[in-house]
């Protein structure tokens, strides 16, 4: 016997092994609630669209296609309405990812639009901690720290030494 699950995505997975289903619905369930929460924190900053890291994200030319039926809380939530500094969120599965304002429209289609878009120093790690680079210090372990303010101070006695 075996077991269709269907996925809020519209996927589908088939179980044949019975004893393996309570896993699979458990991490079914972990997933989904990772990505709502994901979702719930991004609407909650203002962010008005965003999508992972799935190539349509040109990132030489700062250009993000987003289509009209994507609705993948956590991975693809896009938006064709978007205005000029509306806030969206580009990202790598599982990754860190930046913040970026809507500049201007570039392209309007069937089913998307491109719009091109200005990166702002906001940006949330891997563990989805919200850093802005212009106030947040890099994280640094003691060692590096050390050396760093090895280097700074041998620098300082240095030019002191020559004058």
């Amino acid at each position: 016997m075996s077991v269709e699950i269907k996925h809020r995505n519209g996927g589908v997975t088939i179980v044949h092994d019975l004893s393996v289903l309570d896993d699979i619905l458990e991490a079914d369930r972990k997933f989904n609630a990772a990505s709502d929460a994901f979702h719930a924190k991004l609407m909650a900053m203002g962010v008005k669209a965003y999508r992972c890291n799935d190539g349509w994200v040109d990132r030489e030319n700062h250009i993000v296609t987003f289509f009209a039926d994507e609705r993948e809380p956590g991975y693809y939530w896009g938006n064709r309405n978007l205005k000029n500094g509306d806030k969206i969120f580009l990202r790598g599965i599982g990754d860190s990812g930046q913040f970026a304002l809507v500049d201007c429209m570039v392209e309007i289609g069937s089913y998307s639009v491109k719009y091109h878009y200005i990166l702002t120093d906001e940006f949330l790690d891997e563990n989805g901690i919200f850093h802005n680079s212009l106030i947040t210090p890099p994280k640094m372990s003691h060692k590096k720290f050390r050396k760093m303010i090895n280097r700074i101070t041998e620098r300082f006695i240095s030019k002191k030494q020559k004058k």
